[in-house]
């Protein structure tokens, strides 16, 4: 499935490595990213994980997450300095440079062996070795999945175990997604035979939150949804004030565009961030109605079938205004 014997004439000796994930990371992005820190650790490694922007707060309590440097405190100069003498750089859980923002610098060393671990579609050519399956529900499916096919399964700990699920637990919100394959219940099964607690991970993702958060989440529905029932679309806009307001942190706006998406007779929802100088936009969809493809054409964007994201460079307004006006010449039959 995977070139696996290039990876492991690059693992055979110990090695400086540098383990990056996109901007603003998920779940997956930054579960995955530990449990390949930590696994590297263990065979004689030494491992810097670096995220471009801050980690969703919920995620903090993550096995090794002490450890990840946030590019965004840094200046280019310190960063490049920390990471002078690697290796390898393994890029997880994205495969276009873009995903690394005004970062995407840190893939510009040629003298570097770099490495693609993912599942997004489209990936571009800038690393020397691309493991990489589309059809995977996450990135730490794939991940497991080049343990199992270095026959280094057994050297799985529980800290490896509980960030891989974190994984899997994210980008398939709970294995509700269609992306969700019976691989992945076995892998997940797998992950609880090492002593992976799922309730505690669940709870500690998605029943942990802040009052803030659920003041924030009630104050977006009530004043902050949009729905256009003609095109079977819904939408929240949120402001850059909302930001203060509730004193709202990375990862605070997770989850709110599935109120969205629950509603009845909802094709598309989408959540429009106000935020940086930009406007972020995420997008989810049900059936075979792409939410990628939208996010690629006229947002810079991409990502998976029914979720994706984008950005755009126009005010908060001139955004909505196109959005809709995009979902009205859209050709897709919702």
């Amino acid at each position: 499935m995977y070139d696996i014997f290039i990876l492991k004439e690059q693992l055979a000796s110990p090695k400086q490595v540098a383990v990056v994930m996109h901007a603003r990371p998920d779940g997956d992005a930054l579960g995955t990213s530990l449990a390949l820190a930590l696994f590297l650790r263990e065979q004689g490694h030494s491992v810097h994980v670096i995220t471009p922007t801050e980690y969703p707060s919920f995620l903090s309590w993550l096995p090794g997450v002490d450890s990840v440097v946030i590019a965004a405190h840094h200046t280019r100069e310190t960063l490049l300095a920390q990471i002078k003498e690697i290796d390898l750089l393994f890029c997880v859980d994205f495969s276009t440079a873009s995903r690394l923002d005004e970062w995407a610098y840190l893939l510009k060393r040629p003298d570097v062996f770099k490495i693609i671990i993912d599942h997004h579609t489209e990936p571009e050519n800038f690393a020397d070795l691309l493991l990489w399956d589309p059809k995977a529900a996450a990135s730490a499916e794939v991940l497991f999945q080049i343990f199992e096919a270095l026959e280094q399964k057994e050297k799985i700990t529980l800290s490896v175990a509980t960030c891989l699920y974190t994984g899997l637990v994210t980008d398939t919100n709970s294995f509700k997604n269609p992306n969700t394959r019976p691989i992945t219940h076995r892998i997940a099964a797998d992950l609880i035979e090492y002593g992976v607690d799922p309730f505690r991970v669940q709870w500690l993702i998605y029943d942990n939150k802040p009052l803030s958060r659920l003041h924030f989440f009630s104050f977006a529905i009530s004043q902050r949804l949009v729905v256009l029932p003609e095109l079977h679309v819904a939408y929240f806009v949120i402001q850059k004030d909302d930001y203060k307001r509730y004193d709202l942190k990375s990862g605070d706006t997770e989850g709110l565009v599935d109120y969205a998406l629950s509603l009845q007779g909802i094709s598309l929802a989408a959540v429009l961030k106000e935020k940086d100088e930009m406007v972020y936009l995420s997008l989810r969809s049900v059936g075979d109605l792409p939410a990628n493809l939208i996010a690629k054409k006229y947002f810079n964007g991409g990502g998976h079938k029914n979720a994706a994201g984008g950005i755009s460079h126009l005010s908060l307004t001139e955004t909505v205004d196109r959005f809709e006006k995009i979902l009205k010449e859209l050709p897709f039959n919702f």
